[in-house]
């Protein structure tokens, strides 16, 4: 009997030993999964011109200043200047709407960031925005910025590659001054001695806005002394003239020539009431962008196109890259990550929580996926405003594997661009990066088609492909060189 209690007692040691190594194995397990959870958030802030490189130099000023007196000359001589003095000039106020747009086609929350404002402190060093913060710069060299600087946010040159934001027009009005064909990748001071590609535009009160740094190719096609509307595209942000990336500059002038500083506030002696339709915030917290990965993006270096890794198609069980792409980040304010499932249960959710200030950042974790098949969704949520990126896991339906295989080449192209699939088109329409229908192919029952893009300007085309026997269809975009 005593031996067996022995090896009762004994085997009882073993089991509860057995269940305590389980138990510790399971918390350091669980220890370990919420450490490297913690450890794949990725990401930081992304600066625009740090080292506050001026805009236009004093030369630069001196010649488009010039430029626009010939030009307003000129109009005037031929009795085509619209606003040349009071008689003609309105004395009701212009007002402007945000000078920058997101190309339609595009699924971005939003596409920009503010980098800086107008420097009211005019000794050198001293800084002062309109609301008496230092979100503005100057130079040794006693330059003050001079207007507002709107960068691209996430994935710049790509943007500017596929033409993503576009510049309009804040006010309506005559333009009066137009340079296209400078260099537009600049990164450093200097902008290779060519003046930037841009326009500026004369209001019926007289006063004067500029939109600076504009891709090359791709300005409007009117010209000085033509008029264009409130909201009418002029061109696309790029990196032309004295630059380091792509960013808008926009300066105003009144109607005496004297520089005006749009927002207004308490550290502004410009001029005592806003220019705008509807004045932003000081800051404006946001997302511009909630994004799927296969993998860490890589901004890469100025000015090369990022690679950005971006799927919108993954298999059951993959391991993903969750990113949000932020503007205007407040220290102790948090953003809401979450995960849903095909059937609408929430899968994974989490907190970015901010420890810093920053214009603009990015950051990310992985999540791996269930083997539920459909499409998922991805929803950041920052400062009262959400994102929702949709996402497909597993096999998709036919009608989509068909037009998952329509593809064009070349692309990019200066000539002809082939379009095909495996199932015929019914038709084919291409639009311009404001909406407007260049090319259109109806009453089709063809599986490749070539069209011709010779004589149309470089920039982005959009391609909506239609299927023939059902109700599929796609959208694509075309880059002309």
């Amino acid at each position: 009997m005593s031996i067996r209690k022995s090896y009762r007692t004994n085997l009882r040691l073993k089991v509860h030993l057995m269940k305590l190594i389980l138990r510790v194995s399971f918390l350091l397990c669980m220890f370990l999964a919420l450490s490297t959870s913690v450890a794949q958030t990725i990401g930081g802030e992304r600066v625009f011109n740090p080292d506050g490189v001026n805009c236009v130099s004093s030369e630069e000023y001196e010649i488009y200043h010039n430029a626009v007196a010939t030009n307003q000359e000129y109009l005037s001589r031929e009795g085509l200047r619209l606003y040349q003095n009071n008689v003609s000039r309105s004395e009701q106020q212009v007002s402007f709407i945000w000078p920058v747009k997101q190309t339609d086609g595009f699924e971005y929350n939003s596409t920009w960031a503010i980098s800086v404002y107008f420097d009211h402190d005019d000794t050198t060093g001293g800084l002062e925005d309109w609301n008496c913060g230092t979100r503005t710069y100057d130079t040794s060299s006693g330059y003050d910025h001079q207007g507002v600087d709107i960068f691209l946010w996430p994935f710049t040159w790509k943007q500017v590659e596929e033409e993503q934001t576009e510049i309009i027009a804040a006010a309506a009005g005559q333009i009066i001054y137009k340079n296209d064909g400078s260099f537009d990748k600049n990164c450093t001071a200097g902008g290779n001695g060519q003046q930037w590609n841009a326009v500026f535009v004369e209001h019926s009160d007289g006063s004067i806005a500029w939109y600076g740094h504009m891709k090359a190719g791709s300005l409007t096609s009117k010209s000085v002394g033509d008029t264009v509307a409130q909201g009418e595209y002029l061109g696309v942000v790029a990196s032309s003239g004295n630059s380091t990336g792509p960013h808008l500059h926009f300066e105003v002038y009144d109607e005496n020539n004297n520089l005006i500083d749009p927002y207004a506030g308490p550290c502004n002696d410009l001029n005592d009431t806003s220019w705008w339709v509807d004045q932003k915030e000081y800051l404006n917290p946001g997302v511009n962008a909630a994004l799927t990965h296969t993998d860490l993006p890589d901004f890469g270096t100025c000015p090369e196109i990022e690679e950005t890794f971006e799927s919108t198609q993954f298999d059951p069980g993959d391991t993903i890259w969750f990113a949000g792409y932020f503007k205007d980040q407040v220290t102790g304010t948090s953003a809401l990550n979450e995960i849903y499932d095909p059937s609408g249960d929430l899968f994974s959710s989490w907190d970015t929580n901010f420890n810093d200030d920053f214009v603009a950042s990015w950051w990310a974790q992985q999540r791996t996926i269930s083997d539920e098949t459909g499409e998922w969704t991805y929803v950041v949520t920052y400062n009262g405003e959400s994102d929702t990126h949709t996402f497909n896991v597993g096999q998709l339906s036919l009608e989509d594997q068909v037009f998952d295989e329509v593809r064009l080449f070349p692309n990019p192209t200066s000539d002809v661009v082939t379009i095909g699939a495996p199932v015929p088109f019914k038709q084919i329409i291409v639009r311009d990066a404001v909406g407007r229908t260049v090319l259109e192919y109806r009453d089709l029952n063809t599986i490749s088609l070539e069209m011709d893009f010779s004589y149309l300007r470089t920039g982005i085309y959009f391609v909506t492909a239609e299927a023939l026997d059902s109700d599929a269809q796609t959208l694509l975009r075309v880059l002309k060189k």
